[in-house]
């Protein structure tokens, strides 16, 4: 009751100035009230504070994060984003359906660690344990939680070796190490010191002892295997797999390894000086920097004498507002897929290369080219770049949206099986699938799933210049690609014109008085 009255009588004791005072206000601090902090109020406070440190605090190895909630939704996600015969990482570890897998992981881990003998393994096992915090910064903190330091450890080891292994008897063609070295000769399935190891070396190390392992993964699961490698929640820290094969007398051929086993299942050309391992987060990653290259941006050039030129291989995108199924919305586009553009005279071309970044657009007074990177459609093409846009739509993935923006693209070039035929007629694109209808109804239920970019804004600008101008140009187009397309039909037409010309002269000295 005191105090409910010290604070009635504040105003009379000079909380406020009398009204002949002459005052016209109070100095700050005597308007000041105390208020009593919660402590749940403080931890607010606090974290505000610490969200900087936590920030410059985080693993020197890139983050392996968790598919974005705006996905979740996604129809068949399971199919899409999760393992279905190996988990990789904590994040799947120890689901029922995947309990075969764990029991296959020590056969390959045994096998690749199999010239090394007990303390080497503990040796190696320590230094992933060393190691730990940093593997902890790189996932999802409610996934870790469940283990201690040392079965994360041993998680990493366990599955580090199995993927290394993977790899390497996939190098090798055959799940069983075959009976070959990597130079195609018999090696007589013999050790250095010429006893019979049972198998043979391949071409990393002298294994000692190689067991039959045609019986551990069949060739349906290695399938199902290699998808499993590449989703954004099945990942390890190539940091992980680093401290594992380091140290090997065969490390560069490990690398050399990694390199093949990307290009391969992202069907590229063997271009593997493109990837560098220094810059690698994880499979996934690597994968994603195969499929752009690292050839440098292109700069906008001006149109020179015979036309327009238009590259998208800079990559500076960012997110647009995401519109309804139909068209992009954020530039003013006309045209809905490549049947519109083949009728306003705009041609595809297949790029120089395979990388996603190499497409550009030339445009000429009756024609233009559109060039595109030739891609391979299979079954797991839709899982392979979903996970991928899924990599890059996390705050801690690439800010670039480059495979999102490509993805896109093709989606807005995509919408009945003719544009599809139209692909496979240029060489741009090989149909694994069975029907173009199957992979018009692939890149449409892709382009539902993302949000749309504006990386690709100046080309498709300049293709609706080009598309702009059909009324004067499509007939010319037409014409001079379906007529004057090799040399033969333009002589052909040549001396067409010079049999009529000679006609005319010829009856024009004919007539009477001539």
């Amino acid at each position: 009751m005191e105090e409910q009255q010290e604070r009635r009588n504040f105003g009379e004791k000079g909380g406020q100035p009398s009204r002949n005072s002459g005052q016209t206000g109070l100095e700050p601090e005597d308007h000041r009230i105390d208020i009593e902090i919660s402590p749940r109020v403080k931890n607010w406070i606090e974290s505000l504070n610490n969200a900087e440190k936590s920030t410059q605090s985080q693993s020197q190895w890139p983050r392996i994060p968790k598919v974005p909630h705006i996905l979740r939704g996604t129809q068949d996600f399971k199919k899409l984003y999760e393992p279905r015969v190996i988990s990789i990482g904590p994040y799947h570890h120890g689901k029922p359906h995947l309990h075969q897998g764990e029991m296959i992981k020590p056969r390959y881990a045994q096998k690749f660690l199999a010239d090394r003998n007990r303390q080497d393994i503990e040796a190696l096992y320590t230094k992933i344990l060393s190691k730990i915090e940093e593997v902890k910064k790189c996932y999802d903190w409610s996934s870790t939680s469940e283990y201690d330091n040392e079965a994360l450890a041993w998680m990493m080891l366990l599955d580090g070796c199995f993927l290394l292994q993977f790899i390497r008897s996939q190098d090798d063609g055959s799940t069983d190490d075959g009976g070959t070295n990597d130079d195609g000769t018999d090696d007589g399935g013999t050790n250095d010191d010429g006893t019979d190891d049972g198998g043979t070396d391949d071409g990393c190390t002298d294994d000692g002892g190689t067991d039959d392992m045609s019986n551990v993964l069949r060739d349906h699961q290695i399938t199902f295997v290699e998808q499993d490698l590449f989703l954004l929640e099945n990942q390890l820290p190539f940091g992980v797999l680093k401290l594992i094969f380091e140290g090997f007398n065969d490390d560069l051929t490990m690398e050399k390894m990694i390199k093949k086993f990307v290009t391969d299942n992202g069907d590229l050309e063997e271009s593997t000086s493109e990837i560098h391992l220094e810059e690698a987060s994880h499979l996934l990653g690597l994968l994603r920097s195969a499929l752009l290259g690292h050839s440098q941006p292109k700069e906008e050039r001006p149109p020179d004498k015979k036309g327009e030129s238009s590259s998208s291989q800079g990559i500076c995108g960012r997110f647009c507002s995401p519109c309804k199924k139909g068209k992009q919305r954020g530039i003013r586009q006309s045209f809905r897929n490549i049947k519109e553009l083949k009728a306003a005279g705009i041609h595809l071309q297949p790029s120089g290369s395979r990388f996603l970044t190499d497409i550009s657009f030339n445009s000429y007074f009756f024609c233009g080219y559109l060039n595109l990177p030739p891609i391979i459609i299979d079954d797991f093409t839709k899982s392979r770049f979903l996970n991928i846009v899924a990599y890059e739509m996390c705050p801690d993935g690439p800010d670039d949206y480059a495979v999102t923006s490509y993805v896109c693209f093709l989606y807005e070039l995509i919408d009945h099986a003719d544009d599809v035929k139209e692909l496979r007629s240029k060489h741009i694109l090989y149909n694994c699938l069975g029907s173009d209808e199957d992979v018009a109804h692939i890149f449409n239920e892709i382009g539902n799933d993302v949000v749309f970019t504006d990386v690709y804004e100046v080309l498709k600008d300049r293709i609706q210049k080009h598309y702009d101008k059909r009324v004067i140009s499509t007939w010319i187009a037409e014409v001079l690609h379906d007529h004057f397309r090799s040399p033969w039909t333009v002589t052909a037409f040549i001396g067409a014109v010079l049999i009529l010309f000679l006609t005319a002269v010829q009856a024009y000295y004919g007539l009477p008085g001539n």
